[in-house]
């Protein structure tokens, strides 16, 4: 081996000078660059990079009465040095510009937005009745008031506050209500002068009418139907109109209370109207329902 080196050197061969010439040059380098080795920015990297070993990862067996502190998710990101800050630490440290046995500075752990709570739902059934229900007026809140401080037994006497008393329902019907459905609300209606009745058979209404709206006045209101009762005291009203005044079954008629339920599908809303007749024109209406025909009445 010793004669063929000699003969390869003798000969000038390129390929034996090869390793000389890069070695010579990557001294050079290192001279010219500051004297530093290049190897050595590498070593000391890695020689102050965290340990990874095996027993940083191993689990902590728990013994009973001693308590361990594991550290927060955010902690452990404070403290541990970035990726992008190793590699640019390093990568000055090879250039001769920074050292790469500084570490990184640490992250701060940006705090987690916490959402503020929502307005409570509601839970449960939902409230009866709703912006639609009709709010009460001063005379059915005195009305109501009275019944239930004298009590219902006084309140449908047939003697109670006795005197003409007029009680006047508009109904407006369904648009997609058939002749025949309507002509059977109005003959039920009407049919309330004679089944209205008390428990000893006392007849509750006095008379009862009705008219198809034909006004041209334009205020109707869409009130195609009208009716006119008439009781002899406000007793026979209450004891008739029954709910929402009067809510005990024994002190209202029962009749009334199944017409509203008959008629309740085809109709849209209805208006109620009462008033008293005073005395002197009561007893006027009776005497000229008791004239008979070709008499004139008295003038005044």
């Amino acid at each position: 081996m010793t004669v063929r080196y000699r003969r390869m050197a003798e000969r000038g061969s390129v390929a034996g000078m090869a390793p000389r010439l890069v070695l010579g040059v990557v001294l050079s380098g290192a001279i010219l660059s500051g004297g530093v080795p290049v190897i050595a920015p590498l070593a000391q990297a890695h020689a102050d990079a965290p340990e990874t070993s095996a027993a940083a990862h191993a689990p902590v067996t728990p013994v009973p009465g001693v308590s361990v502190p594991v550290a927060a998710p955010d902690a452990v990101a404070a403290t541990a040095p970035a990726p992008a800050a190793q590699s640019a630490g390093a990568t000055a440290g090879m250039s001769g510009g920074v050292s790469a046995g500084v570490s990184a500075p640490a992250v701060a752990a940006r705090p987690v937005p916490v959402s503020a709570p929502g307005p409570a739902v509601p839970t449960g059934p939902l409230p009866v009745g709703g912006p639609a229900a009709p709010e009460l007026g001063e005379e059915a809140r005195a009305v109501r008031l009275q019944a239930a401080q004298i009590g219902l037994r006084a309140f449908t006497a047939p003697d109670f506050h006795p005197g003409k008393v007029r009680h006047i329902v508009l109904m407006r019907f369904l648009p997609t209500i058939t002749d025949a459905q309507r002509a059977e609300v109005v003959r039920r209606f009407m049919a309330l002068g004679q089944v209205s009745r008390r428990d000893n058979g006392q007849q509750v209404i006095a008379d009862i009418e009705t008219g198809v709206q034909m006004s041209g006045e334009g205020v109707d209101q869409g009130f195609g139907q009208g009716f006119v009762v008439t009781f002899n005291s406000e007793g026979d009203r209450n004891y008739y109109v029954g709910k929402p005044v009067v809510s005990d079954p024994a002190y209202f008629d029962p009749a009334h209370e199944a017409f509203k339920k008959f008629a309740a599908p085809y109709i849209i809303r209805v208006l109620v109207f009462d008033y008293a007749l005073p005395a002197h024109q009561a007893q006027r209406t009776r005497r000229a329902a008791v004239m008979r025909p070709g008499m004139t009445q008295q003038q005044g």
